[in-house]
């Protein structure tokens, strides 16, 4: 791979709106595409998630699957995501620039495999016209120059060729972003060998493994890798429904212990005697149906978690003995 992965006449900085990389921009990028918590946690994140950096869904299927698109500046929340949330990280309009590449994340460089993951991740979101004019009205990629309105019955003055610049189209993002496509995993940061990784999963990959870069940020980050709950409200809408649930399965159960119990404490010469026969074993079989159930979905749960332990163990095994050497000998910054 060269300097650049991209050649300067593809480069769209000048195609944007705002052209000018503030001062300062290059001794952000820690703060701007550093994933120290998913680096910290790439041993283990085969149990977590599909190593697979093309395992990201275009935004069109996010919004398909009822996922809403959140922005963050958090490099470690981009491409995280929860039922109906999927958190995205805006396209910086400085890694667009060829002269910002060159001279800022050459090879070697501490945040050049950040920069090439992050820029490959948005040549998977993107895939389709109507992914990028989705992206667009997100404000997921930076605005394109349009020529500013007059009033009527006045002139356009004239501009000097080099401020005039067309609308960014798809065709000129795609020219640009084709580059990214066939960049390797040995190039990029640890955290883009995987695509998009599930919070919940996360939150309790964190609970476990406890990373120190989630411990120095707070006790929260301890327990969540990203809080969900900033209201109690919140919190007894997320378990509501499966509290209900074991609350009513709990009270038919004792119901029908209390049938048994006053079907068999009756008088067995009665008249009610076939009733009460019938009651004691009708409740009988509803606990065990609902015995059965429980532990049925007990079973599958625990079956649903132990082969995904196994498939994440042989990943992690796999690439331990397959990756691990290239990954020594390149190193997380890539060539």
């Amino acid at each position: 791979m060269g300097t650049v992965p991209f050649p300067a006449d593809v480069g769209l900085i000048g195609n944007l709106s705002d052209c000018h990389i503030p001062d300062g921009t290059a001794d952000r990028l820690g703060d701007e595409l550093s994933c120290a918590v998913l680096d910290e946690l790439y041993p283990n994140l085969d149990f977590v998630a599909r190593k697979s950096n093309r395992h990201i869904d275009p935004i069109h299927k996010h919004l398909q699957k009822g996922r809403k698109i959140v922005l963050t500046e958090d490099p470690n929340l981009h491409l995280v995501w929860n039922y109906g949330t999927v958190y995205l990280k805006p396209l910086p309009h400085y890694l667009l620039s060829h002269s910002f590449w060159d001279q800022n994340l050459a090879p070697g460089s501490e945040h050049r495999g950040n920069a090439l993951g992050f820029v490959r991740s948005y040549e998977r979101l993107i895939r389709y016209p109507s992914d990028f004019e989705l992206a667009k009205e997100a404000q997921l990629i930076p605005s394109s120059r349009s020529p500013p309105s007059l009033p009527p019955g006045q002139q356009p003055q004239q501009q000097p060729q080099q401020q005039s610049t067309e609308e960014l189209s798809y065709a000129t993002f795609t020219a640009f972003i084709r580059y990214f496509s066939s960049i390797a995993d040995a190039d990029v940061a640890p955290r883009w060998h995987f695509g998009q990784v599930r919070l919940s999963r996360l939150n309790w990959a964190v609970r476990i493994l406890q990373p120190r870069a989630a411990k120095e940020k707070g006790f929260l980050h301890r327990l969540f890798y990203q809080e969900q709950f900033w209201q109690t409200g919140q919190f007894l809408n997320e378990f509501a429904a499966p509290l209900l649930f074991v609350f009513a399965a709990l009270s038919i159960i004792l119901s029908a212990m209390q049938v048994v119990l006053a079907a068999k404490s009756g008088d067995d010469t009665g008249s009610w005697q076939v009733f009460g026969e019938v009651s004691a074993w009708f409740a009988v079989v509803v606990i065990i149906v609902l015995v059965v159930v429980f532990i049925g979905l007990g079973a599958i749960m625990v079956g649903i978690w132990a082969w995904q332990f196994r498939f994440g163990y042989r990943s992690q095994k796999r690439n331990r003995t397959d990756i691990g050497p290239a990954n020594m000998k390149t190193g997380p910054g890539g060539v």
